[in-house]
């Protein structure tokens, strides 16, 4: 238990250290567009980019441990070590709409005053997600793709990793909602009937 609560320390500590507290100036554009800088398909896709280079780094950790598959076994609790971990280590995140929480409902609010992030999405994006297809392609089909059979007993730092990977996939997917927005705003003439249709 106290190694596990130790990689959820560490694993809180790095989240929080990616929060956009001096923002890279692309990020910021295709983000947040703040500072009244339009959103832009070439600032989107520079962080498209940046995040394909992440899920890789995220992927290449944890190619380093086997499988471990007693860490994602339900407990007499009823869920797995993975699922713990996430739980726990999601607590004071997904504030900026490009971060979709794994378990929304199991989400508490911020203790910490956030900053707010201007709304460059349609309201209806915000009910966009695909984390439930994430997770089970993840553990079902690409975890054994790239993962060796083994059981070295490291569960804590297995499940850290293997939330890395999540987060990396899920950004990176969810990005995709600012490449919809910015094609709609350059030519809503194209797209405004099929949306219709629909």
């Amino acid at each position: 238990a106290r190694h596990l609560e130790s990689h959820l320390t560490t694993t809180r500590r790095a989240s929080y250290a990616r929060l956009p507290l001096s923002p890279h100036p692309t990020r910021r554009r295709a983000m947040d567009a703040g500072g009244g800088e339009q959103l832009s398909l070439a600032a989107v896709r520079d962080q498209l980019i940046r995040e394909e280079d992440s899920i890789v780094f995220a992927l290449i950790e944890r190619a380093k441990r086997p499988r471990n598959t007693p860490a994602y076994s339900a407990a007499a609790a009823g869920g797995s070590l993975a699922e713990f971990f996430v739980r726990e280590a999601q607590a004071g995140h997904y504030q900026k709409p490009e971060d979709v929480p794994f378990f929304s409902q199991d989400l508490p609010p911020p203790v910490f005053p956030t900053k707010g992030h201007p709304k460059v999405l349609h309201p209806f994006a915000s009910s966009v997600c695909v984390n439930d297809a994430i997770w089970k392609m993840y553990f079902n089909e690409l975890l054994p793709l790239f993962t060796a059979d083994g059981d070295d007993g490291n569960y804590a730092e297995t499940v850290a990793l293997d939330f890395a990977c999540l987060q990396a996939l899920s950004r990176r997917i969810h990005c995709g909602k600012y490449v919809a927005e910015v094609k709609f705003k350059d030519a809503p003439q194209d797209y405004s009937p099929p949306i219709r249709a629909k």
